[in-house]
């Protein structure tokens, strides 16, 4: 009797042995399945995404004699990127020469330092006689590494150029000083031609440093009217161009995803976070896009604004006074379609945009306030002696 029932027990437990090793085989068959799906998929997605990031490529090619880039990458290989960066700068004087013009004979240092780097700038000026710029997209690993090298450098580069343009404004080179200043306008403008999110970014800072230093020659800095037809003919477009901007952005971050992220990895990104991601990401650039887009039309304002300072002696009281030289689009307020704020003060005036809140917060950009400043720039000191930020 104990016989049978042992024999029982284990024919009970090898068939429940069975059934198990028959689900694993059949667990690891689906599992085998699925994997050959997302592999023939993700080699399919693959293939795809290689072919329309070429068409997009094939799409952008200009001939080599018109392209910036070239310049640009040429000037990476023959440079040491150390010798951009001034040994000699605290942090005080490294914010007082990028933000304000400086004389040779107070800080003689930087300006010894500043005649060595004639050949690099010569180099960017040149770049920038150049309307198009194309690097080609980066995807494998030791070309996403120089691209981030050549954008460090091309950051090294933009604080060359506007201490030097601020240099030759403190000592009376006007022409020279602005020439250096669209530069930087046109390097930031080269950048954003690139349908990358970190070489839009990067362009997008280039860009506002150089709009910042033209927006002080404007208004301050003794510009003629000569100047004034140069800043307008080389400042950025005025159009709101972030819907076709952003589609071309999307299209290729998420080409490049299928091409440098496994299936599994990318069916992981989009379960987890990839569609929160990204947008929180696009509604981030989107806030920067229009600050410089406000930056822009600003510096159109301040343009007009000058040439009325100039005919009467006075600043205008309102921007009534002199909205007849200026298109709606101009005056309009990228971030809330409203009118910028322009506020007369003891010597001087300012101009800004209320934000995204369509709040005016006088200006002010720190903490909840959202309002952005075009003139004075961020950082100087107002009539109170408070800072704007």
């Amino acid at each position: 009797m104990a016989e049978e029932k042992a024999e029982k027990k284990k024919a009970r437990m090898n068939k429940r042995a069975r059934k198990r090793l028959c689900c694993a085989a059949i667990l690891v068959i689906i599992a085998l399945f699925v994997l050959g799906v997302l592999w023939i998929g993700g080699r399919s997605a693959f293939q795809s995404a290689e072919k329309k990031l070429a068409a997009i490529e094939a799409a952008r090619a200009i001939p080599d004699e018109e392209n910036a880039a070239l310049i640009y990458s040429q000037l990476v290989d023959d440079y040491d990127e150390g010798s951009l960066w001034p040994d000699i700068l605290n942090r005080e004087t490294d914010a007082l020469t990028k933000s304000e013009p400086w004389l040779s004979k107070d800080y003689p240092e930087l300006a010894d330092w500043l005649n060595e780097q004639q050949g690099t700038i010569s180099k960017l000026l040149e770049a920038s006689k150049k309307d198009e710029c194309r690097f080609p997209i980066s995807i494998d690993p030791q070309a996403m590494a120089d691209r981030m090298q050549l954008l460090r450098t091309m950051r090294r580069w933009a604080y060359l150029l506007v201490r030097a343009g601020n240099n030759d404004m403190a000592e009376g080179r006007l022409d020279a000083g602005l020439e250096k200043y669209l530069c930087l306008v046109q390097m930031g403008r080269h950048m954003r031609q690139q349908p990358v999110l970190v070489e839009y970014l990067v362009g997008t800072s280039i860009e506002a440093l150089g709009l910042a230093a033209v927006a002080r020659l404007t208004v301050e800095g003794g510009a003629t009217e000569t100047h004034l037809k140069m800043i307008e003919a080389a400042l950025p477009q005025t159009k709101n161009n972030w819907s076709e901007d952003s589609s071309i952005l999307r299209e290729v971050e998420r080409l490049c995803s299928r091409i440098r992220y496994s299936p599994l990895r990318r069916l992981i990104l989009v379960w987890r976070y990839r569609e929160y991601r990204e947008r929180e990401i696009f509604d981030r650039i989107h806030d920067i896009y229009l600050r410089s887009l406000a930056s822009g039309r600003g510096n159109r304002i301040l343009i007009v604004l000058r040439r009325y300072e100039t005919k009467t002696g006075k600043w205008p009281k309102s921007l009534d006074e002199i909205q007849s030289s200026l298109s709606e689009e101009i005056l309009t307020d990228p971030f809330n379609s409203g009118s910028f704020v322009y506020k007369l003060t003891d010597d001087s005036f300012r101009l800004y945009s209320r934000g995204k809140n369509n709040i005016d917060e006088d200006g002010s950009y720190r903490g909840a306030a959202d309002d952005w400043p075009i003139w004075p720039p961020i950082g100087r000191k107002t009539d109170d002696g408070d800072k704007k930020s």
